[in-house]
């Protein structure tokens, strides 16, 4: 889960700091952090845990349709 975390709001950082740009490679892992946040999620049992990786995962979801849309 640390993992996840620091790569998801990574990738999100980069995508920040770069004006709302992503590379490609960077732009794969997003979407596979999005896919683990997905299938995690559902498995986390205290409330606070869930909560913040929704909220992470809403983040990277906002990142990802903005590329999507710059495409």
């Amino acid at each position: 889960m640390v993992l996840l975390d620091a790569d998801t709001a990574g990738c999100v950082l980069t995508w920040l700091n770069n004006g709302g740009a992503l590379d490609p490679k960077r732009t794969r892992i997003l979407q596979s952090c999005i896919e683990d946040l997905d299938r995690v999620i559902p498995q986390i049992t205290e409330p606070a845990g869930t909560q913040y990786y929704e909220r992470l995962r809403q983040l990277a979801l906002l990142a990802s349709r903005a590329l999507s849309s710059t495409e």
